[in-house]
């Protein structure tokens, strides 16, 4: 028989093995949590940015206008067509449109907002589950837009109201 034999017990190689699975399961639950919160700030930041960027744009837009059409129903299909003087004489006053668009989409779940000046086209908002304004006329005073971003499980939502600049008059140049 041999005396001096060195080897692990069944004891030792359970123990070893037992603090692997608590080391590797820690570690696992750790990466898988850094992921979880990574994702939830992404979302969080689409989710924020699109409500800004939208607020930006449109507030932009809709406090140059002096009129605007709305047609649509809110949370479907709708649009905004802003009339924006940008040139006033003695007897005219010239003006441009501005469109947004929101088309929504129900197998996503949300929809894009865009922004159709001339031909240029811009995607205001691409996550953007709702959109509702506050008439679905003429409108030449003042408008309330309601807007819900959803990216992922977050979900953002912002009410603007927003004040029209009154239709401005050219005025007749004045007699000598």
């Amino acid at each position: 028989m041999i005396s001096d034999e060195r080897g692990m017990t069944l004891v030792e190689i359970l123990v070893a093995v037992a603090i692997t699975a608590l080391i590797t399961g820690t570690l696992v639950t750790a990466i898988y949590q850094i992921y979880q919160v990574t994702g939830w700030g992404n979302n969080e930041m689409r989710v924020q940015h699109d409500l800004q960027n939208a607020a930006t744009w449109l507030n932009r837009d809709v406090v140059s206008a002096s009129s605007a059409e709305v047609s649509g129903s809110p949370g479907g299909d709708s649009q905004m067509v802003l009339t924006i003087p940008y040139f006033i004489t003695d007897t005219t006053t010239l003006t441009r449109t501005i469109t947004y668009t929101y088309t929504y989409d129900p197998v996503d779940g949300h929809g894009d907002l865009v922004r159709i000046s001339g031909s240029s086209k811009v995607t205001v908002a691409r996550h953007v589950g709702y959109i509702a304004f506050s008439a679905t006329d003429t409108v030449t005073s003042a408008i309330t837009i309601t807007i819900t971003s959803q990216a992922g499980d977050v979900t953002g939502s912002a009410t603007l109201h927003l004040d029209m600049r009154p239709e401005p008059t050219p005025t007749p140049p004045a007699s000598p």
